[in-house]
């Protein structure tokens, strides 16, 4: 098991100016598990917590009650090892100010390797993500959306993660845009191993990408999907609905 989410639950305070009215649960007795190598899509309207579970996996936030295990662990410094992210809002994911170089090079700071070898590792991982050198010293700016989003991933599988959240990745760019980078994500999880969660309101980029679906509303697991080919069988009302927009 890669990673096992246990009876996750997760409230905030509701504030009413100075004052606190109780706490609203956004995350409710949340459970499932991601095998080596699978990619799971959690689809869902805004506000339903998908994102939060993301940060909770993260380490950003803490649960309430439950547990998150990666590779049977719970220690909050070996996840952090072991996983990345690639967010939506690519544009605010970069320093404006920073070349790709000193970009996608940032996480290998903290190994061992020459300036000379973190350059080479950049050249390589721009390649990977279907790039070339020629991008290396370009600003974000000079980079079309889908480039700088590529820069994004290649920057995420820097130091070698087993495990990529990728929460709304594709959703700000454009159609043609979205299937070029999701092409790109299936090549990176057959070519290094990677496994993926995949949150989203989407169900198209879902359907292309995912092994297994889970559906999110007010805070809960509606209904999961264990093999996308079995998607068209969802139980619950809210799916079927879902499913009906991208028929």
């Amino acid at each position: 098991m890669l990673l096992e989410v246990k009876n996750i639950r997760k409230s905030y305070p509701i504030s009413n100016g100075i004052f606190t009215k109780g706490k609203q649960e956004v995350l409710k007795d949340i459970s499932f598990s991601i095998e080596e190598g699978e990619c799971v899509g959690i689809i869902g309207e805004s506000g339903s917590g998908k994102s939060t579970l993301g940060r909770l996996i993260l380490g950003l936030e803490k649960a309430d009650y439950g547990e998150i295990k990666f590779l049977e662990k719970k220690e909050c410094k070996f996840f952090r090892k072991k996983i990345s992210v690639v967010f939506q809002d690519y544009t605010s994911s970069v320093n404006p100010r920073f070349r790709v170089l000193a970009i996608i090079s940032e996480p290998l700071r903290q190994t061992k390797l020459s300036k000379q070898q973190r350059y080479e590792k950049v050249v390589t991982l721009l390649e990977k993500v279907g790039l070339n050198e020629d991008f290396i010293y370009r600003f974000p700016h000079e980079l079309s959306g889908g480039q700088l989003q590529r820069v994004c991933i290649a920057r995420a599988i820097a130091t070698n993660p087993k495990f990529l959240l990728l929460d709304e990745a594709v959703s700000s760019l454009d159609i043609s845009v979205q299937v070029q980078v999701l092409d790109l994500l299936k090549k990176l999880k057959e070519k290094e191993g990677l496994s993926y969660l995949f949150i989203t309101h989407d169900l198209l980029t879902v359907t292309y990408l995912c092994d297994k679906v889970l559906f999110f509303k007010e805070g809960k697991i509606i209904e999961k999907i264990d093999k996308i080919t079995e998607l068209k069988k969802v139980q619950n009302e809210y799916s079927k609905a879902l499913l009906k927009v991208y028929q």
